[in-house]
């Protein structure tokens, strides 16, 4: 596997990362790779480049330390590497934190996968 060309999905729950998983593999979209937690994504983007990110906010507070710790270039993966964010709902101050973070797309729960789709494209074309 050439993980710098795959996405890397930080999603705690495995049946939505199969879907998204197994979707992005019969429509020949890049490899996405799931981890369910951001410390196994820490350990992943600290050894490894990717040619993206979809991040779910449900470890909130872990996650944006992920996000700043990619935009800091602290991990192997690119300081402008395209990210996206997966999150049941969104307030103002998490909003404002994204913006500063430069995240391209963020998917509201439950998402359809064609928005999925959409995202992984998105994140391989720039």
């Amino acid at each position: 596997m050439n993980s710098a060309r795959s996405i890397l999905l930080v999603e705690p729950s495995m049946l939505t990362g199969s879907i998204i998983v197994s979707t992005a593999r019969q429509l020949s979209l890049p490899e996405v790779r799931q981890v369910a937690s951001v410390r196994v994504a820490q350990q992943q983007l600290a050894q490894r480049d990717y040619a993206g990110l979809i991040v779910s906010l449900e470890e909130q507070k872990e996650a944006m330390e992920l996000l700043e710790q990619v935009r800091n270039a602290q991990l192997a993966v690119a300081a402008s590497v395209p990210v996206a964010v997966t999150t049941a709902q969104v307030d103002a101050h998490t909003a404002d934190q994204m913006k500063a973070l430069r995240v391209r797309r963020v998917l509201l729960k439950p998402f359809k996968v064609k928005d999925v789709i959409s995202t992984i494209e998105l994140l391989k074309n720039t």
